[in-house]
């Protein structure tokens, strides 16, 4: 499926084999998973290309870390949103010193979530606050930040060096090596330069409610690694020609091959958006079809593979134990019920249609 050269080692081994490596050890310790990430840049993907018209191999590479690792593609998703955002937002000069960094192997984040009781603020030049959720911490050198002021939420690129990390909340079902702790930013003083966007630039319609296309790529390969631990473990315990075995694994082919389709109709979407030649509002509405459809289709394919693996892959260390966690966790992503009524709004007013088709420009 996929053909691009830089997702196979020397040897021809998959990225996704490569990022399985260290998944079991890092969900047992919590720790930052950095093999995965060294396979990354090994392969010069750190910095992949974010032309509108390649979204779709970048939707496709998601996916491919995802099938590897899903803590290490919710870190590499966030990582992928902020050299958007740079790119977008800041000067060249700016946009071109983090792509630098990024080449050098440092990795950033994207934090949204305040801290209930401390939300982030920027006052008097100073950050005063926490976030939550501050995925991968332990790894990154800076991180995007949203801060509250006066005309809305400011995006502050912020360095993560010695700051104070609470770990203690952190003690999640799945997803533990994605490490999203809570981070207190009191005291750091912010400069200029430090500052990206007018306020409330985070939210830039489409781009904002489309991007969650970048986490649906993720939990599709999530999917993938399901139907690859069913297929293996089927195969090595000789069930795997059972009658009922096969219904349920075409079950899960299919679910699985309809949410790369849903990709690529979020990429040829998005590209026509980027190029003026279609509304933004039908790239929003296609991008919550997919989140719902992704969504259950990942539940189905997850019951389905705990029915043919049966018990025994609900005891660590089977791999299914792990990404049952893990893929149920993930799923949880921000107001899924918005989402679908945005969506079912769209075709009562005639802004969606199912079925419609655009040509995904080549490479």
């Amino acid at each position: 499926m996929l053909h691009n050269p830089l997702l196979l080692a020397e040897n021809d081994r998959p990225l996704h084999l490569e990022l399985r490596a260290e998944s079991a050890e890092r969900d047992v310790d919590g720790g930052f998973p950095s093999a995965g990430f060294a396979a990354l840049e090994a392969r010069g993907l750190t910095t992949p290309s974010l032309k509108p018209d390649g979204f779709r191999h970048l939707l496709r590479l998601l996916a491919e870390v995802g099938r590897g690792d899903l803590p290490v593609g919710r870190i590499f998703e966030g990582h992928v949103n902020v050299l958007a955002l740079l790119e977008r937002h800041s000067p060249a000069a700016q946009s071109s010193h983090y792509q630098d960094l990024a080449r050098k192997g440092h990795l950033f984040g994207i934090w949204n979530t305040d801290h209930p009781e401390h939300p982030l603020k920027l006052v008097n030049g100073r950050l005063v606050g926490r976030k939550t959720y501050a995925s991968g911490i332990d790894g990154l050198s800076h991180a995007i930040v949203t801060a509250h002021v006066p005309q809305g939420r400011l995006m502050i690129v912020v360095p993560l060096e010695d700051l104070p990390v609470d770990r203690s909340w952190w003690q999640p079902m799945g997803m533990r090596a994605s490490g999203s702790h809570i981070v207190d930013f009191t005291g750091m003083e912010v400069q200029d330069d430090m500052i990206l966007g007018a306020p409330d630039a985070y939210l830039e319609r489409p781009w904002f409610a489309a991007g969650a296309i970048r986490f649906v790529a993720v939990h599709v390969g999530g999917m993938h690694a399901v139907l690859d631990i069913v297929l293996e473990h089927l195969r090595k315990t000789r069930r795997i020609e059972a009658p009922y075995q096969l219904q349920r694994i075409a079950r899960m082919g299919a679910a699985v091959e309809s949410g790369y389709g849903w990709l690529d109709r979020a990429a040829a979407e998005w590209s026509a958006v980027a190029a003026g030649s279609h509304p933004a509002a039908g790239l929003i509405a296609t991008v919550n079809a997919a989140r719902g459809f992704v969504e259950a289709a990942a539940m189905s394919v997850l019951e389905d593979g705990e029915k043919s693996v049966g018990a025994a892959g609900m005891i660590a260390p089977h791999p299914l134990e792990r990404i049952i966690r893990d893929l149920r966790t993930y799923l949880r992503q921000p107001d899924p019920d918005g989402a679908q009524a945005a969506l079912g709004s769209a075709l009562a007013a005639g802004d969606w249609h199912p079925g419609a088709c655009y040509q995904q420009p080549r490479t």
